[in-house]
């Protein structure tokens, strides 16, 4: 089992007020699925992504990844776990305006700091050629469109080749065929790499391509 999320509670707390976005989450989370975190806005889906992948921390319970228990982890020993386990994808691509496709997939490589850079160009050049963006990789992200925007933040969350992808609304921003297009991507690398995706969606379209649907409501899973 790489992940198994035990009895998962978060809280808000925004001034008086106490908001509870997790109520008592258990999961678990084998090598090599494709599953879909599905469930209405507010739900907590992004809440238990964001305590799954060392960015948020939960007020109680555990999460265990490769047997190796978070709880009362420190920041610095989070971010380690975060560039060494963990490829994400955002909605919003969060790729960086000022560096090129080249510059923005090849960061997480130069921040592991493993890899030669004959490795490095290897693996860049590898990864943009297997999402479709062979000879782009001078482009600057404003050049281009945000289909391929995400396909330059689905090759930055791989190129590292990690064990898990966390991908938030991946397809959000974009129209249902180039959706498709993302989501097909995503399946051939947890085919033939054999990444483990965890990933939001609402789209109805998206959640057919998943080996694996896990439903939320009010911070709660209804259904996994």
């Amino acid at each position: 089992m790489l992940l198994d999320v035990q009895k998962i509670n978060k809280i808000y707390h925004s001034g008086k007020i106490d908001v509870q976005a997790l109520y008592d989450i258990d999961l678990q989370i084998d090598q090599g699925e494709f599953a879909a975190l599905v469930g209405p806005s507010g739900s907590g889906k992004t809440t238990l992504l964001n305590v799954i992948g060392c960015i948020d921390s939960s007020d109680s319970g555990n999460v265990l990844l490769d047997g190796n228990d978070l709880t009362g982890k420190t920041s610095k020993e989070l971010a380690f776990l975060r560039r060494e386990y963990f490829g994400f994808i955002f909605q919003t691509y969060n790729l960086i305006p000022v560096l090129t496709v080249y510059e923005n997939v090849e960061l997480p490589l130069k921040l592991l700091g493993k890899h030669t850079p004959k490795e490095m160009k290897e693996r860049v050049l590898g990864i943009l050629k297997e999402v479709g963006l062979e000879g782009l990789d001078k482009r600057m992200p404003l050049e281009l469109s945000g289909g391929q925007q995400q396909r330059v933040s689905i090759a930055r969350s791989l190129v590292k080749k990690p064990k898990m992808v966390i991908a938030d609304e991946p397809t959000a921003n974009l129209d249902s065929k180039t959706g498709e297009v993302i989501v097909d991507i995503m399946k051939m690398m947890n085919e033939t790499e054999k990444v483990t995706f965890l990933f939001s969606t609402h789209d109805p379209h998206i959640m057919k391509h998943a080996n694996r649907v896990i439903s939320m409501r009010d911070g709660r899973i209804t259904e996994s």
